[in-house]
């Protein structure tokens, strides 16, 4: 039986990315798809106190037997049941947390080159219907079966602001949102052109978004106030055979944005302990 995508969660990259959410397919890369709740980003690991506090019952983790270049899928079914294959354990540390990997420290090599196969069900076969619920999820396994233990720093770091580049005139296809439209936000790479379509998301959200493609955090200073729709496309590596823009470029022209560095603080989550998985 083929399970409707409207029936899975879906994320942003990171991972990337968990605030208002929709049911909607987000491929993150041609290589590597993580389906759960889609929406823009999380800061940080949801609070046990403020939501329903949700556990995998049964969970079986197993070595990722590879077969050549085998792509990794995490999907969260019907019925509380998360499947994931070739998953690493960092890539579950970023789900957990909605962070990247330059914000994780002290994380043992193995974790990045080791992957899984991960079977496991909520107990009494619990719906998941927030990300901030999956994230919980995914972090009760990293405790009970990785020995997972953690803390988080305050340091200074480079960001970027998003501004707008003529103060309260935004690009040509920087719209506000269609009436009756619903949030959704998908980034789709192919490896030589980059994706992003965005539906009734805040400036706050869509800096949050550009994080992973700009490769640090990026803080609103636009100013600008509602809800916006766009598309667009950029070439993630500028080579001389590259016929797409850059993404700054395509902010600029499109968007009429600018991305201007600047420092500010960033949380850094920092492993104090991890383990290989306990037995099944």
């Amino acid at each position: 039986m083929t399970t409707s995508p409207a029936k899975r969660f879906c994320t942003a990259g990171f991972l990337t990315l968990l605030l208002p959410f929709v049911i909607a397919p987000l491929r993150l890369s041609a290589q590597t798809h993580t389906s759960l709740a889609s929406a823009t980003h999380s800061p940080a690991a949801p609070q046990p106190n403020t939501q329903s506090h949700l556990r995998f019952e049964v969970a079986s983790i197993r070595p990722h037997r590879s077969a050549g270049d085998d792509p990794s899928n995490r999907q969260m079914l019907p019925g509380g049941r998360f499947v994931a294959t070739a998953t690493t354990v960092r890539t579950l540390i970023r789900i957990a947390f909605g962070t990247d990997d330059n914000r994780i420290s002290r994380a043992p090599e193995w974790t990045d080159s080791e992957t899984f196969d991960i079977n496991a069900l909520t107990e009494n076969h619990a719906e998941v219907t927030t990300p901030q619920q999956f994230q919980q999820l995914i972090l009760s396994l990293l405790q009970d079966r990785f020995q997972f233990k953690f803390h988080r720093e305050q340091k200074e770091a480079p960001v970027y602001w998003l501004e707008l580049i003529k103060p309260g005139k935004p690009g040509p296809d920087l719209k506000p949102a269609a009436p009756g439209s619903e949030p959704n936000m998908s980034t789709n790479s192919n490896g030589s052109k980059t994706t992003m379509k965005v539906s009734k998301m805040s400036m706050t959200d869509i800096a949050a978004a550009l994080r992973r493609q700009a490769g640090r955090l990026v803080e609103d200073h636009t100013g600008l106030e509602g809800y916006f729709d766009f598309q667009i496309e950029w070439s993630p590596e500028e080579t001389p055979d590259s016929t797409d823009p850059s993404l700054f470029s395509v902010l600029k022209d499109q968007l009429g944005l600018k991305l201007k560095s600047a420092k500010g603080m960033t949380e850094i989550l920092t492993i104090d302990q991890i383990a290989q998985p306990s037995a099944n």
